[in-house]
């Protein structure tokens, strides 16, 4: 038993469960999983969705059986995306949802995305509880099995956008680029605006194979083609979804990638008109722009750990309406504190209606800074070491241990975080000026690689 516990360990991250198809995540141990998380949390009905990987099928079918099995009713939501199966999860009295995916993960990749109660995301305590069920429970078949029933998401998906956003006579032109995956069905929702909008594509059939580039939008070549055809149709503004479409990446007019977290900064803008005073949580990485821009419209600024249940953690205990992470997450109260699939957009999009103003001149009003981007560097050295030499380095600095370090001066900042699995420390560092950016980088780096 101890060394199937072992090679198993792998699948079970701080997050999700995901590993390689079928070496590390075999229908065997989904069915396990599912025995597992009905008796940890005595479900009654649980949803279950899949993205278009070759695998989803057949795990689809483990996870079904093993939720059967074990009393539980479940509904099949087909093909959706992951912010789909948040608001089923949200909006009615499913106990628990499941999302079968690997996110921007090659398609040899699979996982589960799990969701108990109003949508709120698993965390790795439960998952390592989980897996030691797997690993000692032996299950006993119960005698009802539970029921099978279908639910085709999408009709009520887009009605909801429909009801909620309102972009008569925009004439804003966007393309779409869903990279050959399941954000494919976004577009749909976006078409049901049309003719207030014009909608374009790229790369809008499904191939698993991902054959155009790699469904991650935080990857900047990946907007390239996306950026191309905005300017080649004069378009207003693109955007990009992930591997299950719960992250999206914007690029302007001009085919020039918009940072999350200024189009993070942009969104307070509705946000806290229509909620005054209301939070906004973000990671460590984003712009001081961004906090500026909360503080400017009366919104109160939280900074936490980088990592999609920290942020919505802190969301819920600060009752926030909004969250924001550089890699394209955007976190809203009214999704369920997760993600709000296409909602970003219509958001951006209604702001561009309303100011009459491109995303690039939006963009300059709030983007003030200058920043390096993530910088990976290999270290030889233990971390607490490198922290106590930048410490000692910039002794007039202030300093913050939310997630790694962070290096507070009057005109400069940076976060020098570990990787959790690599010998490697990220640095994401600003500078009121191009110059001190590149100046305090260089700075900085040489401590940290000496």
């Amino acid at each position: 038993m101890h060394s199937l516990h072992t090679h198993l360990n792998t699948i079970y991250r701080d997050f999700d469960i995901r590993g390689k198809y079928p070496e590390e995540i075999t229908p065997e141990e989904v069915f396990k999983i599912a025995r597992a998380l009905s008796l940890y949390f005595s479900l009654k009905n649980v949803a279950i969705g899949y993205d278009i990987r070759p695998s989803a099928i057949v795990l689809y079918e483990a996870l079904e059986q093993g939720f059967r099995e074990s009393g539980v009713n479940v509904t099949n939501l087909g093909l959706c995306t992951t912010p789909m199966t948040y608001f089923i999860g949200g909006s009615t009295s499913i106990d628990m949802t499941v999302m079968i995916t690997a996110s921007h993960m090659p398609s040899d990749y699979n996982g589960l995305k799990i969701t108990v109660e109003d949508a709120r995301p698993v965390s790795k305590e439960i998952l390592q509880e989980i897996r030691t069920i797997v690993g000692t429970h032996t299950f006993s078949e119960e005698t009802i099995h539970g029921s099978i029933s279908t639910h085709a998401l999408q009709p009520e998906w887009i009605q909801k956008f429909k009801m909620n956003h309102n972009l008569s006579n925009a004439n804003l032109s966007i393309v779409i680029d869903p990279a050959n995956m399941i954000g494919i069905l976004e577009i749909e929702t976006f078409k049901a605006f049309e003719p207030d909008i014009k909608v374009h594509t790229i790369f809008d059939t499904f191939d698993h194979t991902a054959p155009n580039h790699e469904a991650n939008p935080l990857i900047h070549e990946t907007l390239i083609s996306l950026g191309q055809e905005v300017v080649r149709t004069k378009s207003d503004l693109g955007i990009a979804f992930d591997g299950d479409a719960d992250r999206v990446g914007f690029v302007d007019e001009n085919g020039i990638p918009v940072p999350s977290d200024i189009i993070g900064a942009l969104l307070c803008k509705p946000i806290l008109s229509k909620s005054p005073h209301a939070t906004v949580v973000y990671d460590v990485r984003c712009t001081s722009a961004l906090r500026k821009e909360i503080l400017r419209l009366g919104g109160t600024p939280i900074r936490e750990k980088v990592g999609h249940t920290h942020i919505r953690k802190r969301m819920r205990e600060s009752e926030a309406e909004l969250g924001i992470e550089l890699s394209g997450h955007f976190f809203f109260k009214e999704s369920f504190y997760s993600e709000g699939g296409a909602l970003p957009v219509f958001l951006i999009m209604e702001l561009m209606n309303q100011e009459r103003k491109s995303l690039s001149e939006l963009a300059r009003e709030v983007n003030t800074k200058f920043n390096s981007g993530e910088i990976n560097s290999t270290i030889s050295r233990p971390v607490p070491e490198i922290f106590k030499d930048l410490e000692t380095h910039f002794n007039h600095a202030t300093f913050e241990y939310i997630d790694g370090l962070s290096v507070m001066c009057e005109n400069w900042w940076c976060n020098i975080r570990p990787s959790a699995n690599d010998p490697v420390v990220r640095l994401n560092l600003e500078a009121e000026s191009k110059e001190l950016m590149q100046e305090m980088r260089d700075e900085v780096l040489h401590i940290i690689r000496s």
